[in-house]
């Protein structure tokens, strides 16, 4: 696993080196440039002068006599050679100037009034030439000033900057490895304290957040996404251990109560009734424990995505009527009514919204008094089917309504949902499953309304 201090600190001196080395680079040729430029500018000014000089009838000034020619260039490194257009030396300023080679085409170029640079090799070493034309006809003929200068101190110049160029990226490279350790452990420092107060929240401390840097603007999103998640798991964990004491209480509802009749026939000899009394008692409870456990696998395998519709274009004012038709043996004296249109067609599974309008009819039954309507009305429009299942119970407070869909929620005592206490979560998580919205309000005067929206086509 790759360490991000680690790769952050080389991956910025790896940047700094390439910097150093081309800001280096750039400097060695500019300082090269100049140099050359310098020694172009020495040449061509000692050049004119003899040339002056000789134009004037005097002499080119004689130094002293050396035979050490690194000596001489070291000391002065001018080499100045006055020739006829034949290229004959007519005047030097050092015997060691007697033998400087010339380049033909340059001094003929010379001769003809044109200043002349070359470049050119004597004894080892390369010279820089200037041909400059002197401007009158001397007594001893000489037409052309040749200054040569060698390019040895110059390369020697180079080197000497090179190795302290070198050495600078060298340096700069040192201080900013040690910079960019310091700063990428600066920056990553408040990831790790992020990470430990994070690793601190136990199970048993869900309402804990993380404090570190959430004031700085850079960390503020990554404390926030991190405090969010812990808002979700505090949300679920509480969400599980409701569930889990639901979930008891209404398996040990029937248990209970099974337990009992079978306590209660087994303390004397019964008759025959009393028996299949008992035991038709005992068989609602396992009913209702079946109706349970079958309820938690299909949302189970609804959240899993095991179960997924399989629309087809239908009829849904056909679904509804039909589930009215089913209920209305069940309703008793209350009295079902349902109100269609005629474009209220879509693409949708028949057998899982069939499992919907059931959970739907059997809460309204459940929750409506004798002798009173219950309405269902189905209507499309906008690109979408509604349905509506209207009851006349006792209704919900409004700060239960957001929390009807939720496992086993119970929060009104004069409403409870009964049953398993999963029809609504069902019906919700397949409506969900079709693309389609569903919520509570409360109806006028009283009682609960539930609308569902589907969209007349599936999307993919």
């Amino acid at each position: 696993m790759q360490s991000l201090r680690r790769t952050l600190a080389v991956r910025f001196s790896i940047t700094m080196l390439v910097a150093l080395l081309v800001i280096a680079l750039w400097a060695f040729m500019g300082t090269q440039r100049v140099l050359y430029r310098e020694l172009d500018r020495g040449l061509a000014a000692a050049a004119h002068l003899e040339a002056a000089a000789l134009a004037a009838g005097l002499s080119i000034p004689a130094l002293p006599d050396s035979d050490d020619r690194e000596a001489f260039v070291a000391a002065v490194n001018r080499f100045v050679v006055a020739r006829q257009a034949s290229g004959v030396v007519i005047a030097i300023n050092t015997p060691l100037a007697a033998d400087l080679p010339f380049d033909s085409a340059g001094l003929r170029r010379a001769v003809d009034g044109d200043a002349t640079w070359t470049t050119l090799a004597w004894g080892g070493d390369d010279f820089r030439v200037y041909y400059l034309p002197i401007s009158r006809p001397t007594a001893s003929g000489a037409r052309v000033v040749q200054v040569a200068a060698s390019l040895g101190p110059i390369d020697a110049a180079s080197r000497n900057v090179l190795f302290l160029l070198f050495g600078t990226v060298l340096l700069g490279l040192l201080a900013t490895s040690l910079g960019a350790t310091w700063l990428a452990g600066s920056a990553v420092a408040p990831v790790s304290e992020i990470a430990e107060q994070a690793e601190a929240i136990g199970p048993d401390e869900t309402r804990r957040r993380i404090t570190a840097h959430a004031s700085v603007s850079e960390f503020n999103g990554l404390v926030r996404v991190l405090n969010g998640m812990l808002d979700r798991l505090e949300h679920g964990v509480f969400a599980q251990r409701r569930i889990i004491a639901d979930v008891g209480h209404d398996l040990r509802t029937p248990i209970t109560a099974m337990q009992g009749e079978i306590e209660v026939v087994l303390r004397h000899q019964r008759d025959p009734e009393r028996y299949t009394a008992a035991l038709r008692s005992i068989l609602e409870e396992v009913n209702h424990l079946g109706t349970l456990s079958d309820t938690l696998i299909t949302l189970a395998r609804i959240e899993a995505g095991e179960l997924r519709p399989e629309p087809h274009p239908t009829s849904v004012a056909e679904l509804v009527s039909n589930a009215a038709q089913r209920y209305r043996p069940r309703a008793g004296t209350r009295t079902i009514e349902v109100t269609t249109s005629d474009d209220a067609d879509s693409v949708v599974d028949k057998e899982l919204i069939d499992l919907v309008l059931d959970q739907l009819l059997d809460n309204a039954i459940r929750h409506t008094p004798d002798g009173i309507e219950i309405a269902v009305r189905v209507a499309g429009a906008n690109g979408q089917v509604t349905i509506v299942v209207e009851d006349r119970g006792p209704g919900v407070s409004d700060d239960v309504l957001p929390h009807l869909f939720e496992r086993f929620y119970r929060g009104d005592a004069a409403r409870g949902r009964g049953g398993a206490g999963l029809g609504l979560t069902v019906a919700a998580s397949i409506i969900r499953a079709h693309g389609g919205r569903v919520h509570a309000e409360r109806a006028d005067p009283s009682g609960l309304r539930l609308v569902i929206a589907l969209p007349r086509e599936q999307t993919t």
